[in-house]
């Protein structure tokens, strides 16, 4: 019942991050002249949307009995933890290199490279660590 109760939240969030993407396109709202590959902030809702029903949808249709391991539970805390000290860590070495030289590098593209190398970071460590244990 819970399972299906989050599923449907899922859905209608998603829903609705189309429908705002799309009310915004339709105003002209958040227009990004910048960047030409995705226009404005409506684009970037849709996109997001469209994203979280297919994950939906995807973990509806592979959906397999869950087994809880204490071990992959242990694996992943920890991979958690050197994620969050590699974050710590690199915020620390990118204010030491914009003190010496300014990054003029735009936010929303500073942005996605460090969400992709924390993504990097986080799966390294779990795969490392659960080879190791």
């Amino acid at each position: 019942m819970e399972k299906s109760r989050n599923r449907a939240f899922e859905y209608v969030f998603a829903v609705s991050l189309i429908a705002l993407g799309l009310l915004l396109n339709s105003y002209g709202i958040g227009i990004l002249n910048y960047n030409p590959t995705f226009g404005s902030v409506g684009t970037w809702l849709i996109f997001m949307g469209i994203v979280i029903m297919f994950s939906t949808t995807l973990r509806v249709v592979l959906r397999k009995k869950a087994v809880v391991d204490e071990r992959a539970e242990f694996v992943s805390a920890k991979a958690m933890r050197i994620t969050f000290l590699a974050l710590i860590a690199g915020a620390f070495i990118i204010m030491l290199i914009d003190g010496i030289r300014p990054i003029t590098l735009p936010y929303y593209l500073f942005l996605s490279y460090l969400l992709c190398a924390l993504s990097l970071v986080y799966t390294a460590a779990y795969y490392v660590l659960l080879n190791r244990n």
